[in-house]
């Protein structure tokens, strides 16, 4: 069984994980993204493109209110909360009063081809002697002549006409609330790539430890809002349970393997294949997908109860082949079943762990990765190493496990009809009540992880007193140029009518290229000989002729464009509205708070090329879709070990024993329904390890009957180590993480019994 083949593979596997992880240590990352709690069900590759840049850009930014009694103190507080944020390198700043200067000089140079509809308008319709009275008239008019441009530089006063039309939308506040409530507000950029939970951790302490110094030097409020603090929050929420589930396994596992063998050379074993198996799991995870999820270590770190079972079924072998003395080829047979034990063993729990990869979830995927590569290399180090560590004899207490299985057997398998019968009409009576119930379900990715209420109640008054997008909820326009773009965002916003004011996109910031071009030449009237201008000028008893300078810059900026792209680049406030993935244009429509999301849905309907995303909802159905295909997946590993079953021992009965997972997985949902837990899909994939595990104790059980005793004693301690784990995982805080534990917790201690009840004489009796 262990071959030479094996051996090299093994030896190869972990000179490989050295040599890279030596080589580049900081591609070991761990990853906190909350995307791989959503499923991957986007068909078109562009739009998948389009909806990362957008979160990309949503989760490298957040909304930071400071709230004051009078307006000196929230001056002040203000002042040092920018100035203590512009130390920290990895964070620039973009305060609502300026983002309007700042989109004034983007726009500057490329002015003579921007003009507002009602300008076109005029343009079209009146004479260069009436524009050039009504400029006349709106210089002189009190309250109606505001400039955000100086004379010189825009006389006519379009090009701030312009402006002034376009930035209310960088007004963040409400200003009667502004001036009730002593508030401001500063948005902020994450400039730099924070990568890996340490560096993450750290700024999110740094920026913390700003808010607290500003708001107890001022007793002021501080509010702060945005992806980056959930994600840190949920990493850290988990960084905890990595922690109780890792020590707890581990001192779990020490105690018990002291307590059982007395000796270090077993805890030798099963430490090193435990570090050998997760230290595989991390680095092949880090080559596939470029870093290791912090819930992925979560889920991972359960392993480490399945992976010393391999060390116990192997030394519980050897203590009996020494305590009976047998001959070598005796010798031989048995160590031939336990291998054939070991690698079936192996094969049903990577048959449950590698089910986990048929999913949608880019979580799942990444720990049925995790766990099979893992897991093989665990397997591989025991069969390798064992027999040199098995050389020495090995002693056991055995008192207490006996004690414990014979209180197994007396309560469970006194008779073994009974047994039966009562386990499965338990099960049938659960299965029937499961079908015929109102279960509570849940597929909402929101509730997947716990949340601190202090972040939820900041980002709920934040809503409140910034004016924030819709999460989650936009429209994509698409088309193959820029016209057709703009075509279509202009046929929406006729469509939806006065609602157009709770919606931003590049056509609120900037005209298209052909729009441009036709805006510069429009401007003709106001820039040619006798034109507006110079009609302005004699009509303010100035020289015409200084009309002459700002004719021949209106000439020079002829083939002057602004793409959305470089506009950005000055205004780092905008979003990405606007991405360009394999020669075709995929365009954004944000949805302002309060928008009536039915009204504009519908208005989109009867238009091509433009589409509603709504990226909860859609998270949910695909979540409940990946549920019921969890289901069919189960039913389909249970056929697949079917099959197993039949090629391996030719007999039709031995199929049988796939009656016992299926009885402890309705039992299993059964009792958390009963508890009122919300079914999710983290309890349907925790029964393809149901599944796996009880097959791994039920194929011990059955392989090496003729060693029952030893055996059960075994499997009782790798059921202890396998509970630990998973029960550990059942106290998480994480709603995910303890619905996948507490399944597989009460499952697998059902499996245990059934094992332990079942399979308790020797292949002779």
């Amino acid at each position: 069984m262990v071959t030479t083949l094996m051996r090299l593979f093994f030896v190869a596997a972990i000179l490989l994980m050295i040599v890279i992880i030596a080589a580049h240590p900081e591609r070991i990352q761990i990853d906190t993204s909350l995307q791989d709690l959503n499923p991957e069900s986007e068909a078109d590759q562009g739009v998948t493109v389009a909806k990362d840049t957008l979160l990309k850009d949503i989760s490298q930014r957040f909304i930071v209110v400071i709230k004051a009694e009078d307006e000196k103190t929230l001056a002040q507080a203000t002042s040092a909360l920018k100035k203590d944020y512009s130390a920290i390198p990895e964070l620039s700043l973009i305060m609502a009063d300026t983002q309007a200067q700042d989109y004034l000089q983007a726009l500057a140079p490329y002015k003579y081809a921007l003009l507002t509809s009602q300008q076109k308008e005029r343009l079209l319709n009146k004479s260069a002697e009436e524009l050039a009275r009504q400029a006349q008239q709106k210089l002189y008019q009190i309250g109606n002549g505001v400039r955000l441009v100086p004379f010189e530089e825009d006389p006519l006063g379009w090009y701030s006409d312009f402006v002034l039309q376009h930035v209310q939308d960088f007004s963040i506040n409400d200003d009667s609330q502004h001036a009730q409530l002593k508030f401001n507000t500063i948005t902020v950029l994450i400039n730099t790539p924070v990568e890996g939970l340490a560096a993450q951790e750290n700024l999110y302490e740094r920026i913390n430890e700003v808010k607290r110094s500003v708001e107890s030097a001022y007793s002021v409020t501080i509010l702060q809002s945005g992806m980056f603090f959930f994600a840190v929050d949920s990493a850290q929420s988990a960084k905890g349970d990595i922690q109780l589930i890792a020590i707890g396994s581990v001192l779990g596992i020490l105690v018990l393997m002291l307590l059982v063998f007395r000796s270090l050379l077993p805890l030798t074993l099963s430490i090193t294949s435990i570090v050998i198996g997760v230290s595989f799991g991390i680095f092949v995870n880090t080559m596939v997908f470029g870093g290791i999820h912090i819930f992925t270590i979560v889920f991972g770190a359960s392993l480490i109860g399945i992976v010393v079972d391999y060390s116990l079924h192997y030394f519980y072998h050897f203590l009996v082949n020494d305590k009976q003395h047998l001959s070598q080829p005796t010798r031989d047979k048995s160590k031939s079943t336990l291998h054939r034990a070991m690698f079936l063993s192996m094969l049903t729990s990577l048959i449950g762990y590698g089910a986990l990869a048929l999913s949608d979830l880019v979580l799942l995927q990444k720990v049925a990765l995790f766990s099979c590569s893992g897991l093989l290399l665990a397997w591989m180090s025991v069969m390798v190493l064992g027999p040199f560590i098995a050389k020495r004899p090995i002693t056991a207490r055995q008192t207490l496990l006996m004690s414990v299985v014979a209180g197994v057997r007396r309560l469970f398998a006194t008779k073994q009809i009974g047994f039966v019968a009562v386990g499965l009409g338990i099960s049938i009576a659960a299965t029937v009540w499961l079908y015929t119930t109102d279960v509570d379900i849940n597929d909402d990715p929101r509730r997947f992880f716990m949340v601190s209420e202090q972040l939820l109640n900041n980002e709920q008054e934040v809503a409140a007193l910034a004016q924030v997008y819709e999460p989650g909820r936009y429209f994509i326009v698409h088309g193959k140029a820029e016209a057709d773009v703009y075509s279509t965002l202009k046929r929406f916003y006729q469509s939806v009518g006065e609602s157009r004011q709770y919606l931003t996109s590049v056509l609120d910031w900037l005209p298209s290229s052909e729009e441009q071009i036709a805006n510069h030449k429009l401007q003709e009237k106001l820039y040619q000989e006798d034109g507006v201008l110079a009609r302005f000028y004699e009509r303010l008893g100035m020289d015409p002729r200084m009309a002459e300078a700002p004719r021949n810059a209106w000439l020079a900026a002829r083939e002057k464009r602004l793409n959305f792209d470089n506009l950005r680049q000055s205004l780092p406030a905008l979003p990405p509205l606007w991405v360009e993935y394999n020669n075709t244009i995929y365009s954004f429509v944000l949805l302002k708070k309060g928008s009536d999301l039915n009204t504009l849905s519908q208005a989109s309907e009867g238009l091509d090329n433009i589409e509603y995303s709504n990226a909860l909802g859609s998270a949910i159905e695909a979540l409940a879709d990946q549920r019921e295909k969890g289901l069919h997946m189960l039913l389909l590993a249970y056929v697949l070990l079917a099959v197993m079953l039949l090629v391996t021992y030719r007999k039709t009965s031995a199929v049988a024993l796939l009656l016992i997972p299926i009885c402890a997985s309705a039992l299993a949902i059964a009792a958390l329904v009963a508890l009122q837990q919300p079914i999710t899909i983290f309890h349907i994939m925790a029964l393809f390890l149901v599944l796996g595990l009880g097959m791994d104790y039920l194929i011990f059980a059955r392989e090496m009957v003729e060693k029952a005793d030893v055996t059960q004693q075994a499997i009782l301690l790798s059921a202890m180590t396998s509970l630990l784990s998973f029960g550990l995982l059942a106290f998480s805080d994480m709603p995910a993480i303890s619905a996948f534990g507490s399944t597989i917790l009460i499952g697998n201690s059902i499996n245990f019994v059934a094992a332990i009840s079942l399979f308790n004489h020797t292949k002779d009796a």
